[in-house]
């Protein structure tokens, strides 16, 4: 079995601010998609909740900083980047307050973090290869403004950070300190989008595409957990790098999953079949939602449908892939969410912001999730769990 790589080289600069220049977005059409906050997924009922996640961290070869985080990388253009870039390549894509930026997996998976600085704020973009997690947050951890680093412990495999201002550890799945001076505390999160380099290139033509860093010697062309573009390497097989305290079998190990926390009840949303249909209305958990496939950057997006009170029945227009159309009043909605023609015009559908993640990992953390859509090949999630079930609050836009 692959064994986890340990990169060598130096970390980049510790925390410090910097103010930077503000850039407008290129595409109106996106703001919305990309101009989400949200709370992190909140975390664990009590201190001893904390505890046991602490306790549960693997200890591995990998050191602090022995994966370098990126502090203000450089950026190319679209133009330059697809010099080295293929089109079916996954790349990450945040808005920042300057405008959005594109991350290369093929370079987060040397690095895991990228701290950035955008006026007095700092932001941190996480990806953790052996879980498929893509997060990014608002680098603000209780009173600290702080930049964050990999500790190279691992939770459940997923990557551990911790905040260089207190040096408290993170789960970088949930956005809380486990331990440390901050433990209990909660990063804001801000939407992170897993998507293609040729869509994202399409879409943003004029967005920031981070540079292949000079100052650090790394195969960047080549990932050492194996391919997401070729089969039957990690990220498609049925290995787990470490053991899990319970492996649900209600799906397939690494199959990509949206997880999503409604009023303290876990939903992981299947992404194959939101792909498939293009809209999902879902009745299970606390609140009726929508998930719907962007096509603008071939991303799920998903809504509590809820329209005044009641809940809507959302299907594509016809001929039209990124309009929906209600069945209750025959509507007519943005991919926004927002109702543009008929009786419910001017009425707004509230959105979530989803975690990319493989199966086995947000099962891990969540045991008691429910699988959505429904499908009869999937049991009820299981009684008796090994870990404490972690109660989270719904998310909601940042306002």
């Amino acid at each position: 079995m692959r064994q986890r790589m340990q990169p060598h080289g130096t970390i980049f600069p510790p925390h410090r601010t910097v103010p930077a220049t503000l850039a407008g977005l290129a595409f109106a059409c996106l703001a919305a998609l990309l101009c989400l906050a949200a709370p992190a997924l909140a975390g664990p009922r009590n201190d001893d909740d904390l505890k046991q996640l602490t306790a549960s961290l693997l200890e591995t070869k990998i050191k602090p900083d022995a994966i370098p985080a990126l502090y203000r990388p450089e950026y190319t253009t679209t133009i330059s980047a697809a010099l080295s870039l293929e089109d079916p390549e996954p790349v990450f894509v945040v808005r920042l307050p300057d405008g959005p930026r594109i991350y290369p997996q093929r370079i987060m998976v040397w690095h895991e973090v990228v701290n950035e600085v955008v006026g007095d704020a700092t932001y941190c973009i996480t990806y953790s290869p052996l879980t498929g997690v893509l997060a990014a947050y608002k680098g603000q951890a209780g009173r600290f403004m702080t930049t964050f680093g990999v500790d190279g412990r691992l939770l459940y495999n997923n990557t551990v950070l911790f905040d260089r201002a207190t040096g408290s550890l993170w789960s970088q799945l949930l956005g809380i300190a486990i331990d440390g001076p901050l433990r209990g505390k909660v990063l804001q999160r801000i939407p992170a989008w897993w998507t293609t380099w040729g869509v994202a290139r399409a879409a943003m033509p004029d967005a920031k595409v981070l540079a292949t860093p000079t100052a650090i010697r790394r195969s960047y062309g080549k990932d050492p957990y194996g391919s997401y573009l070729l089969p039957g390497t990690y990220y498609d097989d049925d290995r787990i790098m470490y053991a899990v305290p319970k492996l649900d079998r209600r799906m397939k190990p690494k199959t990509p999953i949206l997880g999503l926390d409604v009023q303290g009840q876990q939903l992981a949303i299947d992404v194959a079949t939101v792909r498939k249909d293009g809209v999902v209305n879902i009745d299970q958990g606390p609140m009726p939602l929508v998930a719907v496939v962007d096509k603008r950057l071939n991303v799920i997006r998903v809504y509590d449908r809820t329209v005044w009170g009641k809940p809507a029945t959302f299907a594509l227009k016809k001929n039209s892939p990124n309009r929906l159309v209600d069945t209750e009043s025959g509507s007519e909605w943005s991919i926004d969410g927002k109702a543009e023609v008929g009786p419910m015009k001017g009425a707004v559908l509230n959105e979530l912001i989803p975690v990319n993640a493989m199966w086995f990992a947000w099962s891990s953390f969540h045991p008691a999730t429910l699988v959505v859509p429904v499908n009869d090949a999937w049991p009820a999630p299981p009684q008796s769990q090994p870990q404490p079930q972690l109660n989270l609050p719904g998310l909601a836009p940042f306002q």
